[in-house]
C-alpha cells in the first residue's frame, strides 16, 4: 500500500499540495484528474519519493518514503514522468535494459533474469523494431512506449504514468492504454494522471480529483458519468454521449458560442 497522510508539499515558496491524503492499495486501478495546477504531478512525484515535503508522511506499506534507498523504491514502484531529458543519443535496447539497474550491482552485466525482464517489456509493448534505432529518431508515441517498457522491465508491482497519452495519435493511444489494463488487469498497481476524461474512464478503479491543491473528491470512476461534478471540479460544462452499442461512453466539454 502507498500512502499519503495529511501531505503538504511547497516548491519555490507556494504550497502546492495542502492537507492531501490518499491510500493506494495492492493491485487498484487509481486516476488523478483536475484541473492545470492542481497539483497532479507533485503528488505523484511525492508518492514516488521524489520530493521534499513540509508536511505530512508518505508511506510505502507502512514504511516512511524517506527511510527506503532509491533502489528500494525502484524494486517496488516504477514512475514514468510527463517529461524526460534524457536518453535521447541512447539506442532504444539501452533504455529498456536501464529498468533494470536497480537489481545490478554497479558495472555488473545482465543476467538472463535480466534479459527475460527486458524481452517480456519489448514483447509487451511491441518495440522489437526499434530496440537498434536511437531514441532522438522515434515519435513521440514511440518513445513513449519505451518509457513504458523500460519501467516494466524494472517488474515491480506498482506503476506510476504521468499524462501517458498526451499529444498521441488515436492508434499509439489505443495501444498504450491496452497495455496500461494488462498490467492492472494481472491485479497489479497502477496510478495514472489524466488530463483527457476518457481515459479515466476507460481504466476504470478509482479516481481522485485535486483542485487547487486539495483533495475535491476519491470515488468510483463512475463519478466521471455526473456531469455536475465534473462542471464543479473543473469549472466548464460537459455532456456525456453513448456509443452505438449502449454500453460504451465518452466525455466531452461543451463550447459556448459567442
Amino acid at each position: 500500500m502507498i500512502e499519503a497522510d495529511r501531505l503538504v508539499v511547497e516548491r519555490l515558496g507556494r504550497v502546492v499540495l495542502r492537507e492531501v491524503s490518499v491510500r493506494i492499495g495492492d493491485g487498484e486501478c487509481v486516476s488523478v484528474i483536475g484541473p492545470n495546477g492542481a497539483g497532479k504531478s507533485t503528488l505523484m512525484a511525492s508518492l514516488a519519493g521524489l520530493l521534499p515535503i513540509a508536511g505530512g508522511a508518505v508511506r510505502v506499506n507502512g514504511t516512511a518514503i524517506h527511510q527506503l534507498k532509491r533502489r528500494e523504491i525502484a524494486r517496488q514502484l516504477a514512475y514514468v514522468p510527463q517529461i524526460h531529458d534524457g536518453y535521447m543519443g541512447f539506442r532504444v535496447r539501452e533504455v529498456v535494459e536501464a529498468g533494470r539497474y536497480a537489481y545490478l550491482e554497479p558495472l555488473a552485466a545482465l543476467s538472463r533474469q535480466d534479459r527475460e525482464a527486458v524481452d517480456e517489456a519489448v514483447s509487451v509493448c511491441r518495440i522489437e523494431d526499434l530496440l537498434d534505432r536511437r531514441v532522438v529518431t522515434l515519435s513521440g508515441g514511440e518513445r513513449q512506449k519505451v518509457w513504458i517498457a523500460a519501467a516494466l522491465a524494472q517488474q515491480t508491482k506498482t506503476l506510476f504514468l504521468d499524462e501517458p497519452t498526451n499529444a498521441l495519435d488515436p492508434a499509439h493511444q489505443v495501444d498504450l492504454i491496452r497495455i496500461m489494463r494488462d498490467f492492472a488487469g494481472a491485479g497489479r498497481t497502477l496510478l495514472v494522471i489524466c488530463h483527457d476524461l476518457n481515459l479515466a474512464l476507460a481504466l476504470g478503479g478509482r479516481v481522485v480529483a485535486l483542485r487547487e491543491g486539495g483533495m475535491f473528491f476519491d470515488e468510483s470512476a463512475d463519478v466521471l458519468q455526473d456531469t455536475d461534478r465534473l462542471a464543479a471540479l473543473y469549472g466548464t460544462t460537459f455532456e456525456i454521449h453513448r456509443g452505438r452499442d449502449g454500453k460504451s461512453l465518452s466525455i466531452q466539454f461543451q463550447i459556448e458560442e459567442s
